[in-house]
């Protein structure tokens, strides 16, 4: 828009979970393990984000004793995500689920100068969750985004650095 208008409203139709009060995944406290699978922990990955600092996140979730990991996404930021749940994945192995939605965005525009009539701009985004699981409680297997862990000659040893990895890897 030009500097005729100014936006006095923004609305988020169906993206709860994707947009909050957290906006940097630095930011975001891990949650209680304790408080179910509902109260995960969650990644939200912006176009901004350093996918380094989301896998270091993630994996230090992972190691305080949380089961389940999920990485939050929209728009541009998608393939993003879907790189950094891969690079996990190699790293130990996890089960994931993918699901793939949509949201409303509103964007409400009014006029500077008189005359002119109040704009209302709505467009859709795909939003991307993806969650990642070092078990299978609260996994459903017959879910149609599900992904087993990859073999372990398909992991990079390398990667392997203590925490619940090893145990991980000694039960399989």
């Amino acid at each position: 828009m030009d500097k005729k208008y100014r936006l006095v409203e923004e609305k988020y139709i169906g993206a709860h979970g994707f947009i909050d009060d957290i906006r940097d995944v630095s930011a975001a406290p891990p949650n209680d393990a304790s408080e179910g699978f509902e109260t995960q922990s969650i990644v939200r990955i912006t176009q901004q984000a350093k996918p380094r600092s989301c896998i270091t996140t993630a994996m230090n979730m992972l190691a305080s004793g949380n089961k389940h990991v999920e990485l939050k996404a929209m728009g541009k930021a998608i393939n993003k995500a879907v790189t950094i749940a891969e690079i996990l994945k190699r790293k130990m192995p996890l089960h994931q689920i993918t699901a793939l939605s949509s949201c409303e965005i509103v964007n409400v525009y009014e006029p500077l100068e008189e005359g002119l009539d109040t704009v209302v701009n709505q467009h859709y985004v795909s939003c991307l969750t993806i969650t990642l699981s070092i078990d299978l409680a609260g996994i459903d297997i017959h879910d149609i985004g599900y992904q087993p862990p990859l073999s372990l000659s398909e992991m990079q040893p390398g990667d392997f650095n203590g925490g619940p990895t090893k145990q991980m890897v000694a039960a399989s």
